[in-house]
């Protein structure tokens, strides 16, 4: 009876540190799926940043080109006025 309690006590360890081995590398994998989510956000982010600027920057441009095109009208009308 000595013999088959060694034998369950052992099982019972080696169960139990395999449990522990087990969650320890559960525990790993989910901070590295943790990490890679967090970069896939920050990254996210980020290209919604870069089309919100790409987009003010178009929007800058062409305010500045119909700016320009007033301008280069005004002139033309002075230019001819002066002929």
């Amino acid at each position: 009876m000595d013999r088959s309690l060694e034998f369950a006590d052992l099982l019972g360890i080696v169960s139990l540190y395999l449990g522990v081995r087990n969650l320890t590398e559960n525990e790993q994998q989910s901070a590295q799926s943790l990490k890679i989510l967090r970069q896939n956000d920050v990254g996210a982010a980020n290209d919604k940043q870069a089309a919100y600027l790409l987009a003010e920057l178009g929007r800058k441009f062409d305010e500045q080109n119909i700016m320009l095109k007033k301008i280069f009208d005004k002139l033309e009308v002075l230019a001819n006025a002066d002929h």
